[in-house]
């Protein structure tokens, strides 16, 4: 088991461990804000280093597969979050090799992210107290990975493809169909009376 002392350790090891993959990446991103709120070179450093080895892997029989945590309150994405998957699934788009799928996350906290690689090396991450607090360790061993392999299986298979729920959360908030209500159907007691109807 390897520690990193501090986020960009963490995360300079994990771009160097994909540049090196042979055929399969597995990702999580559970946080509270999106890639783009932290600033720092490293992070970023690293997602670019995902989308280039799906982009040089193109060809072959190469998979990118992350799973995002996306914070919503009652069914609706948080609007400050939202905006990331939106750009990020437009990113995307065309890049067959690389694939995501959204985990609506109602909780008030981060969760532990994973990457794996291959079926050698596991990357798991924590969330500290203060927003860009993180600590993170490695184990290349193909038993371990297998345990988090099979629960990232699992989860892949019960959730929605980035693009379906960008699309349905982008979409206008129908008018309900029917009558107006009752309210809206009784007469108005201010408006002026009706002149009275003159017979012939």
């Amino acid at each position: 088991m390897v520690c990193y002392p501090n986020p960009p350790a963490f995360y300079t090891a994990v771009a160097d461990h994909i540049r090196a993959a042979r055929s399969e990446i597995r990702l999580t991103y559970v946080r509270l804000h999106p890639p783009t709120h932290w600033g720092s070179t490293e992070p970023a450093s690293c997602y670019d280093t995902v989308l280039q080895w799906a982009r040089d892997n193109s060809a072959e029989c190469a998979s990118v597969r992350r799973i995002i945590g996306v914070p919503e309150r009652r069914g609706v994405p948080k609007a400050t979050y939202f905006e990331w998957p939106r750009q990020h699934q437009e990113e995307v788009k065309d890049l067959y090799t690389y694939e995501a799928r959204v985990m609506p996350w109602s909780a008030s906290c981060a969760w532990y992210n994973m990457g794996l690689i291959d079926d050698t090396v596991t990357f798991l991450s924590f969330s500290g107290a203060g927003r860009r607090q993180l600590t993170g360790f490695s184990v290349e061993n193909p038993q371990f990975l297998a345990y988090f392999a099979d629960s990232s299986d699992q989860a892949w298979g019960a959730l929605e493809p980035l693009d379906t729920y960008v699309t349905r959360h982008s979409a206008p908030t129908p008018h309900p169909a029917g009558p107006p209500p009752a309210e809206a159907r009784r007469p108005d007691p201010t408006a002026p009376e009706p002149p009275p109807h003159k017979g012939h």
